[in-house]
């Protein structure tokens, strides 16, 4: 009879034990719409970073290519001038020359 009346009350035990689980629970429904809700609001934070991201890398792109014609655009107006400035230098070598011719007579 001992045995039996271990055996009933091990019993009681497991089943208030899992009533006790199933009315606690690990994680209610609730509990695992909210988890999903804020896996939600991160995921479009962090589409939202990618795609402003990829918004910085294109304007970056931009600014170099823009950067790159500007700077070659620089080089050619520097190179006219230096040219601009050996015609001047010459015709004003030719042009001392000729007052000189003059001066001479």
């Amino acid at each position: 009879m001992k045995v039996l009346k271990n055996s009933k009350v091990i019993r009681i035990c497991i089943v208030l034990l899992a009533l006790g689980f199933m009315v606690s629970g690990c994680a209610t429904c609730a509990s695992v719409k909210q988890l999903q809700a804020q896996v939600d609001a991160v995921s479009l934070k962090a589409d939202n970073a990618m795609a402003a991201a990829a918004a910085a890398q294109k304007t970056a792109d931009d600014c170099c290519a823009t950067d790159d014609k500007a700077n070659l655009a620089a080089k050619q107006a520097a190179d006219r001038a230096a040219a601009a400035a050996e015609r001047a230098e010459n015709a004003a070598a030719k042009a001392e020359a000729v007052f000189m011719k003059n001066m001479k007579k």
